[in-house]
């Protein structure tokens, strides 16, 4: 659109120059309509384009075009018709001056709309002294030869009203000028305003001097003003008329009011008895220095505000440095100590840990590390309430650091379990009295919210350097020998020695391969008779489990059951036995045609899963095996756990038609009440019992009561590890039912069990 517009005006001029006569007057008279024309267009699209309240200075302008359109159009008409000027003024010159007033009502919409975006008075004196500049050599080259024409009064009204609505837009676009930072459309905007002030003036100076003669050539300016003004609406959009305040302004800003009053200096030596031009001297050269005051007071404003700010900035970094200094001490302290206790956490412990261990390496003495775990936490918190759990811990950790020197660390690990760095040791004799120390804790009971509460502890205790010279490995150990504490009875406190980390090495690596041993098929079932005492015939046999590992061998179920037992893998293990030893009965079934019993041991916590009887229902079906067949082998703990439980899932099992014993009988919680409500076939003689009834009189006399409570009961009974003959002997004359043992058969592996007992001794019968 620039290239149009400036096209558009060389053309003009080319026009202008090459034409004579009428014909350059039409062709001027065409440009001019054109030119103004295409300037409403452009300004009408925007003022419909815009959506804010800025569209009302588009609005403004576009009626001052449409005035302007009018009056060039009467004025053309006028010059068309009769081939000469309209005699002045004329109703074009409504218009004209109609034009001017709509630019001078547009650009003040816009100062009051941005009134509060302006240093008012800093701009009025800048604006204020370029136009007493401009308003002094207007009175001596226009005005005043207006007034001083001999015309009549309405004549020189309208003459003189162009000069001064000049100097009206003029003062508004120098308010504009300095009050803004002179965006690009504002720049066009001041720019075409300013081009038509301009071109007015100097038509008047022409006429006035040159007594009504004006040049052609500024016909052309009076249409690129109104183009250059439509062509800053061309890209115009919502928001661009805002002033926004710039960091700096710019030096022209600043330096152009006085350098605009240079060309005023000389005009009073030369119209000194010229009251209008020593008046416009006098009122530059107040707003002047009253500017400069205004500045100076400004500023020095301007240097107590910064100065107030920057106390009030120094008060405020120092009141947030101490209270970020306040906050990082408690989030020091919160991430070292323990929030319930306020002893050290287990971060803390580990540090202080590594730099005692340090010292202690410096200065070549001992340093211990004591485990502490609660005993029976759990069931004081149950029964309680965790608030109550919570108070005695509180108590227990203020009760440690009273019992240990003020040299030793106490620090809570977590749930309820303590640490102590006893330190330093330059004898065992100083740990061990610390250690008995705190072990009267059992002696009284501890008063927790109104309630007395007896408490145990169970202890683990590792020395630097002899249990390591790590501060992990001695916390390693510690906790070691406090499980082993626990493992030993509670209410006690153990050293850690090597023998407990093989242990705990061995449990691992058990614990581990356990995970591999049933998909890999390395468990096997070992099968071992069970005989009638009286007519010595085959009547079963007992499924036990061996662990065959590839590296390590052939594991002990002493050694790996119980480690199942508490990891919870002994449900799958138990689940691959029962399947196992029902398929191996079925393939022995098919064989000989024969039905024989087989026993499987149930542990606790298979027994209690809920889909247990399901389990057995399901194998039973799956395997096509009858289920007086199967014999299954429960101790009498299982009815500690629940004892209503425990029945009902027997009586569940009696309905399936299996046979029930109970194993290890006499080891446990015997109970009398338990052989009559429990639905059970069969009791199982622990083998403790006939490891003594050869030398002990007493272990004969359990035996035999045994033997006899179960015949009064109708129960079959069992006896297991019998290895003797003259054991045997005994069981015999005792009526004992059936037995086991080495002395008639020890477990062998399925194909050696088939051939020793399955095809040459069933077959022969």
């Amino acid at each position: 659109m620039r290239a149009i517009v400036f096209m558009y005006a060389i053309v003009y001029y080319m026009a202008l120059f090459s034409t004579f006569g009428q014909t350059k007057a039409i062709v001027s008279s065409s440009f001019s309509l054109g030119g103004i024309f295409l300037s409403v267009i452009l300004l009408w699209r925007t003022s419909i384009r815009i959506k804010t309240n800025e569209r009302i200075f588009w609005k403004w302008m576009t009626i001052g075009a449409i005035c302007y359109l009018i009056a060039e159009t009467v004025y053309s008409i006028y010059e068309w018709s009769f081939q000469t000027e309209l005699p002045f003024p004329n109703w074009s010159d409504v218009f004209y001056i109609a034009h001017s007033f709509m630019c001078i009502a547009a650009l003040l919409y816009i100062i009051m709309q941005q009134r509060k975006q302006i240093a008012m008075w800093q701009v009025l004196f800048d604006a204020l002294i370029v136009t007493c500049v401009t308003m002094a050599y207007s009175w001596i080259y226009i005005v005043q030869p207006i007034i001083e024409l001999e015309e009549n009064v309405l004549y020189v009204a309208v003459l003189v009203a162009y000069p001064l609505l000049d100097l009206v837009m003029l003062f508004l676009l120098l308010f504009l000028f300095f009050a803004t930072n002179v965006r690009r459309i504002w720049l066009w905007n001041i720019a075409g305003v300013g081009l038509f002030v301009f071109t007015d003036t100097i038509y008047f100076i022409q006429m006035m001097q040159w007594n009504d003669v004006y040049s052609l050539w500024l016909d052309p300016l009076w249409v690129i003003s109104l183009l250059t003004i439509s062509l800053s609406s061309y890209h115009a959009k919502d928001g661009d008329l805002s002033f926004q305040k710039e960091e700096q302004p710019y030096n022209i800003k600043v330096l152009f009011p006085y350098i605009s009053f240079l060309p005023l200096l000389w005009m009073p030596f030369i119209y000194l008895g010229d009251r209008m031009v020593m008046s416009c001297f006098a009122f530059t050269v107040a707003c002047i220095l009253i500017r400069q005051f205004m500045t100076l007071k400004e500023n020095r404003q301007l240097v107590q505000q910064l100065q107030t700010l920057n106390s009030d900035l120094e008060q405020k970094v120092m009141k947030r440095t101490q209270e970020l200094a306040r906050m990082n001490e408690q989030l020091t302290y919160a991430a070292n100590h323990d929030f319930l206790t306020g002893l050290f956490n287990r971060r803390a412990f580990v540090t202080a840990l590594e730099q005692t261990i340090m010292q202690a390496n410096k200065e070549k003495y001992s340093v211990a590390v004591v485990f502490i775990d609660v005993d029976r936490f759990k069931q004081i918190n149950d029964y309680f309430g965790h608030e109550m759990g919570d108070a005695l811990i509180v108590q227990i950790g203020q009760w440690l650091k009273e019992q240990v020197r003020p040299t030793d660390i106490v620090a809570r690990q977590g749930g309820d379990e303590f640490t102590i760095i006893v330190t330093p040791i330059h004898h065992l004799h100083e740990l061990q009295t610390i250690v008995e120390k705190i072990m009267t804790i059992t002696e009284q009971p501890m008063t927790v919210k109104h309630l007395d509460v007896r408490i145990t502890l169970s202890m683990g205790i590792a020395v630097y350097p002899f249990d390591g010279e790590t501060g992990d490995t001695l916390m390693k150990h510690a906790d070691i020998a406090m499980y082993r504490a626990k493992e030993q009875g509670k209410n006690q406190y153990q050293f850690f020695n090597g023998e407990m980390d093989r242990i705990v090495l061995q449990k691992t690596i058990i614990e581990t391969a356990l995970h591999e041993a049933i998909e890999q098929k390395q468990f096997v079932l070992f099968y071992q008779p069970q005989f009638d005492v009286q007519t010595g015939e085959l009547i079963g046999m007992e499924a036990l489990i061996r662990w065959i590992h590839p590296k390590l061998g052939t594991i002990s179920p002493a050694v790996f059951i119980p480690i199942a037992e508490e990891t919870g893998q002994i449900i799958p293990i138990g689940e691959w036995v029962i399947e196992e030893a029902c398929q191996q009965m079925k393939r022995w079934n098919e064989r000989i045609g024969r039905p024989i019993r087989i026993s499987v041991n149930i542990s606790p916590k298979q027994f209690l899963k809920e889909s247990f009887v399901d389990h057995i229902h399901s194998v039973l079906k799956k395997k096509q095996l009858s289920p007086h067949q199967l014999d299954l082998e429960i101790t009498e703990g299982v009815a500690v756990f629940n004892e209503q439980y425990t029945i009902r899932k027997l009586q569940q099992l009696k309905k399936l038609g299996v046979h029930i014993s109970i194993d290890d009988f006499g080891t446990g919680y015997s109970s009398l009440s338990y052989l009559r409500k429990f639905p059970i076939d069969r009791l199982k003689i622990a083998k403790p019992f006939i490891d003594g009834i050869t030398e002990e009189k007493e272990d004969v006399a359990v035996v035999k009561a045994i033997i006899v409570l179960a015949k009064n009961l109708k129960l079959r009974v069992i006896a297991e590890g019998v290895e003797t003959l003259q054991q045997l002997d005994i069981l015999r004359l005792l009526q004992c039912d059936e037995i086991q043992g080495y002395v008639l058969g020890k477990p062998l592996p399925a194909d050696v069990f088939e051939k020793t007992y399955i095809t040459s001794r069933l077959q022969n019968e």
